[in-house]
């Protein structure tokens, strides 16, 4: 991240293009700025910072940067681009995060554990969230696809530049493993007139009882299809649960845009009540538009 002289924060993407182009993350109006007059860039392992070849030079610690080369930088260091008065301080090193940056008015919407929703969480009309093998997947109620670096996603009218971040790595930081939709058992309790839908996780010897919402009924109704999936001998286990979208919508009598909208907070609910990978929790086949609950154990019962 970087910080200006007059408190301005500047959290960088993967490849953040320095200038006054219109596609450039950090703007600059000054005319003394090249239009792609410099980036930064995360390798993996450090930002480096190069100067695109720019007319009044790139700056480090008020030490010029040669054109095209790359300079590593380090936590503390002072940037300043071409006569631009303002210098930039690099606050911190941390890899980029997952986001998607409104091309109009620069609003960063940060995934927010490993979700990300377009235009906001109030209304989303596109949300996005990484898989099990780190690929990010986007869902928008007449399609579903996989997301590029650097995409540009239309929301509600609005344009949104996404960026994924770095690559994520595994790493253990607790001798209690962390709640998956692999790993918990999901108890449904219906009223006769299924008005009434209370949802409870089981992990670990704990059940944890979800708030009602609206979409536990969604919930129920995949659960039931998996369920009853299972009682046919000649369907394969892989093909358990799966029920195409159209097929969906008119069981639960709603629109796409409800439908979308419920599986997000269906999502959301699940990653608030400590449930990792919880984007896991609805599957998809992007091809043939079906959907399944990503949950193995499942009980239902009346009350």
């Amino acid at each position: 991240m970087l910080e200006s002289e007059q408190g301005v924060q500047c959290t960088l993407w993967g490849d953040h293009l320095v200038g006054r182009a219109p596609e450039a993350a950090l703007r600059l109006e000054d005319q003394g700025v090249s239009w792609r007059h410099a980036s930064l860039r995360w390798t993996g392992r450090i930002w480096e910072l190069q100067d695109l070849g720019s007319l009044n030079g790139t700056f480090v610690d008020d030490q010029r940067v040669d054109p095209g080369a790359r300079v590593a930088l380090r936590v503390g260091a002072q940037l300043r681009f071409g006569d631009a008065r303002v210098l930039w301080m690099v606050v911190d090193l941390d890899p980029p995060q997952p986001a998607a940056t409104a091309l109009d008015d620069g609003t960063r919407v940060a995934a927010q554990d490993g979700l990300i929703a377009l235009p906001s969480v109030d209304a989303p009309e596109v949300s996005l969230y990484r898989r099990a093998d780190g690929v990010w997947v986007a869902e928008a109620p007449d399609r579903v696809w996989e997301p590029q670096r650097d995409e540009i996603i239309v929301a509600a009218g609005r344009r949104f530049r996404f960026e994924p971040g770095s690559a994520v790595h595994a790493t253990s930081t607790s001798l209690r493993a962390q709640p998956t939709p692999r790993s918990i058992t999901l108890e449904f309790a219906v009223s006769r007139n299924e008005e009434q839908v209370d949802l409870s996780i089981l992990y670990s010897g704990q059940r944890t009882l979800l708030k009602p919402r609206a979409h536990s009924y969604l919930l129920l109704t995949l659960a039931r299809q998996r369920l009853a999936d299972r009682e046919n001998p000649a369907l394969p286990v892989t093909s358990h649960g799966w029920i195409e979208q159209s097929r969906l919508l008119r069981m639960l009598a709603t629109t796409l845009p409800q439908l979308t909208l419920d599986i997000y907070r269906a999502r959301r609910q699940f990653a608030d009540a400590g449930v990792s990978d919880s984007a896991q929790i609805v599957e998809r086949r992007s091809s043939s538009r079906e959907l399944r609950i990503g949950v193995e154990q499942l009980s239902i019962r009346a009350q």
